[in-house]
């Protein structure tokens, strides 16, 4: 399967690039040169392609998911559909309670967003935080990509990373859920 940025490097519009030179209004290799660069991705599903970056125009995700404390699968799929009709431009399923699995395959089945997942959060949910190992993060990832996300949100956190966050001081904790999680896991190692 050719990718977007190759078809870019060969000088070919995809079909997606060609759906986001029309929606922005934005000369093909123009566009092309700004994917190259790294300045523009574009997120697609199935129909639907999105130009996000540099000289486009600016883009809604929503946020939706289940937490532990709160499942309810009709909300989830009912946030999803009013997101999509007031033009929201992508959703992130940031699920962690209940069957995420099922809560997703639902938004993907009643919508046609890209959709973001952020794979930490379904595999510390799944398999408990302090138990969390990196197969049960890569097996999250591989499992969400044949769901048909359009993209995820990967925590990458190293040894050396965890010592500059220690050693800096910040304004703020941990901005990131993801990221909290992966510097509990690596203490924990």
């Amino acid at each position: 399967m050719t990718t977007i940025l190759e078809y870019a490097r060969e000088g070919i519009c995809s079909p997606q690039m060609n759906a986001v030179t029309y929606n922005e209004g934005i000369n093909p290799e123009i566009l092309r040169a700004q994917i190259m660069s790294g300045k523009v991705v574009i997120m697609h599903r199935e129909k639907v392609a999105v130009g996000i970056g540099e000289g486009l125009r600016t883009k809604i995700n929503v946020n939706l998911g289940s937490s532990t404390n709160r499942v309810r699968l009709y909300d989830e799929i009912e946030k999803a559909r009013i997101a999509e009709k007031y033009g929201a431009d992508t959703i992130s399923d940031l699920s962690m309670g209940g069957d995420i699995n099922q809560i997703r395959k639902e938004i993907l089945s009643q919508t046609t967003l890209p959709v973001t997942t952020v794979p930490i959060y379904q595999a510390v949910a799944e398999s408990g935080l302090k138990e969390l190992t990196t197969e049960d993060i890569l097996t999250t990832i591989h499992m969400q990509a044949r769901q048909g996300v359009s993209s995820m949100v990967i925590h990458c956190v190293n040894e050396r990373m965890l010592n500059l966050l220690r050693e800096k001081k910040r304004i703020l904790g941990m901005v990131s859920n993801g990221g909290g999680y992966h510097k509990f896991f690596h203490a924990a190692e």
